[in-house]
């Protein structure tokens, strides 16, 4: 089928839709995107901006077993499950825990970079495209701790990412008072990854795509998703 003649309807004016849409007009496919908000008012109006390449890391890791008690026991802990759930929930606890086996894990980490890694180059070449460039920022992200325990507990982490391309910098105390002198003294060390980046106004990135989408020919239909229908060989929204 010729792309020129082929429309893609894209559900969602956030952060997501817009960047499918400029996508997908890059291959030459005319785009309508279709949202009853207006374009990044929705989960994109107030994120954290964060362009994260190396968040590579499963949910389900290596020890998380052994954890689970003292999460279940601590009213402050990451996970709280009623006990009259618990049976309903017990199979899929099983398949989560399974799927954090050593083996299970390296192949989520490497797909997950296999994906993410060209997160940064494209959001910022499309950003400038869009006269956006200015909202991004690349200063990395820098991962705090207080004790060398912490650390540990995440060290895993680190050695997939590592293992995945993923350079880090380790920060000390005496690096981290010159890297940031306004941070805590209480925090003894720290990694920086550099490839990562943020924006500074999230709903301002998302109105700046939107308006090159439309400005390279992009249709926006102010209406809510509530099916499809297939039509011979189209679907129809």
């Amino acid at each position: 089928m010729n792309k020129d003649r082929k429309t893609v309807g894209v559900a969602g004016a956030g952060i997501v839709g817009v960047c499918t849409a400029l996508m997908l007009q890059r291959e030459g496919f005319k785009v309508t995107i279709i949202d009853p908000n207006p374009p990044g008012d929705g989960a994109s109006f107030g994120n954290a901006g964060c362009f994260n390449a190396s968040s590579i890391v499963p949910m389900s890791m290596p020890g998380m077993m052994s954890s689970l008690p003292k999460w279940l026991l601590d009213p402050m802990g990451p996970l709280s499950i009623r006990l009259s759930y618990l049976p309903r929930i017990a199979p899929w606890l099983v398949q989560f825990l399974l799927a954090g086996r050593p083996e299970k894990v390296k192949g989520q980490a490497r797909a997950l970079r296999s994906l993410l890694k060209s997160t940064v180059p494209l959001i910022s070449s499309l950003a400038d495209e869009a006269g956006a460039g200015h909202l991004i920022r690349h200063e990395g992200h820098l991962t705090v701790y207080r004790t060398e325990p912490e650390f540990e507990k995440d060290r895993g982490g680190w050695e997939l990412r590592r293992l995945n391309g993923v350079k880090t910098q380790v920060l000390d105390a005496a690096a981290l008072r010159d890297f940031d002198p306004n941070l805590s003294p209480r925090i003894t060390k720290a990694i920086l990854v550099e490839e990562n980046g943020h924006t500074v106004n999230p709903r301002e990135l998302v109105v700046h795509l939107f308006r090159k989408i439309i400005a390279n020919g992009g249709d926006y239909v102010p209406a809510r998703v509530t099916g499809f229908e297939t039509d011979g060989n189209s679907l129809k929204v």
